[in-house]
């Protein structure tokens, strides 16, 4: 699972973002887009077996998703 770093997560000024969906779509695209501004993201989805995709770009980025 994508877990981001627990140092980050405690900043008071850190901005959040809880995407439903993020597996394809939408959904998928939205997660990416707020954790490159930024956000500390929570990406949702029902389908756990299509993480591969979002896990590569995740690591390749060093995004807080």
């Amino acid at each position: 699972m994508l877990l981001h770093s627990y140092k980050n997560m405690k900043r008071k000024d850190q901005k959040v973002a809880v995407v439903t969906g993020s597996s394809t779509g939408i959904g998928f695209e939205t997660c990416l887009l707020f954790a490159r501004y930024g956000f500390l993201t929570y990406a949702t989805m029902r389908d756990l077996t299509k993480t591969d995709l979002i896990e590569n770009i995740v690591e390749k980025e060093k995004l807080p998703l």
